[in-house]
């Protein structure tokens, strides 16, 4: 991915439909702080077959299969909001859409929205790992000593997860009331965060209606390949396949949008973290290392609170100029 900061997540791109009942596959572990619809019986399908896929694995020997089982969500579902995140990136480029402000930020939030607007509770706990892998990351940069990089296309840590919990906080406002108070969202923020959700969504649809494919229209081509896992990271190829992620979601990519030219999505050993769309190949690289990356940030602080994760309620360094 374009200058994936910390190996993490980075430079995914633009949306899709918002009907798009894809992600079959979107599995993370993550407390609830309500009760969205059950997971449907294929997307627990899949994320059984993700797991039975790597107990086998020399990597997990001797793990706790309920340790095995979070371990497989987080990374899977974080994965997915990659992917998501990638494509985005092709929406934009394919499809010559506009960009206001950061075409980083644009993909977060087309991730975001569209597991929103999907409602159901594997989509929330998929973003909530989300946010929770980047408060993760500026922990071990904190612990670490790394500097920030405040010139990076990609917004800070912390920033990028509180702008996913602020879309879900202004997508329903009850329902994320708590994980507002957890993470220490001031309630004036919260208020400016339906705002928010409202611009991002509508901004997408917006963008994207004028190429969202009539029946009649041929469905483009695509294609979905994985590269030789290297080593131990051959887990990760098993949960892939597994979960068939990069086929549902390039499928329903096709079904929607009129793409322009023939796309495809593979997963390699890239011999180091990240993803990224190509335009010139017109396809999406997931690298296996980048899972291997989310298995890392998990065992570190995976199992911790939001509120341990989260800075200080009032934390805030440096002083606003104060202009809207």
């Amino acid at each position: 991915m374009q200058g994936l900061r910390l190996s993490v997540i980075a430079g995914l791109r633009r949306p899709w439909s918002w009907a798009a009942a894809l992600l079959f596959v979107a599995l993370a572990g993550g407390g609830l702080w309500a009760a969205p619809p059950v997971d449907s019986d294929e997307c627990q399908a899949r994320l059984e077959a993700a797991i039975q896929a790597v107990l086998g694995h020399p990597r997990v020997k001797g793990v706790p299969l309920e340790k095995v089982r979070a371990t497989t969500e987080f990374t899977t579902g974080n994965m997915l909001f990659v992917l998501l995140h990638e494509t985005a990136h092709g929406l934009i480029s394919d499809l010559g859409l506009p960009v206001l402000g950061r075409e980083e930020d644009a993909a977060d939030q087309f991730a975001t929205v569209t597991m929103l607007q999907m409602k159901t509770e594997f989509t929330h706990r998929t973003l909530v790992n989300a946010a929770r892998s980047w408060m993760i990351s500026d922990v071990r940069s904190r612990e670490s000593g790394e500097p920030q990089v405040y010139y990076d296309m990609h917004g800070l840590d912390l920033q990028r997860a509180y702008n996913i919990i602020c879309l879900m906080v202004g997508s329903d406002p009850e329902q994320f009331e708590d994980l507002a108070k957890e993470v220490n969202l001031p309630e004036d923020r919260q208020g400016s965060c339906q705002g928010d959700y409202s611009n991002a969504s509508w901004s997408w649809e917006k963008a994207l209606k004028p190429f969202l494919r009539a029946p009649e229209q041929e469905r483009q081509k695509y294609q979905i390949s994985y590269g030789k896992a290297e080593g131990s990271l051959d887990i990760f190829e098993r949960a892939f396949r597994a979960t068939a992620m990069m086929e549902r979601v390039a499928a329903r990519m096709a079904d929607v949008y009129a793409w322009r030219k023939p796309f495809a999505m593979e997963a390699q050993t890239c011999g180091s973290s990240g993803a990224n769309w190509d335009v010139q190949q017109h396809k999406i690289f997931l690298c296996y290392e980048l899972a291997d990356e989310f298995v890392t940030l998990y065992k570190a602080h995976g199992e911790d609170s939001f509120a341990k994760l989260s800075p200080p309620a009032g934390y805030r360094p440096g002083v606003p100029l104060g202009f809207k």
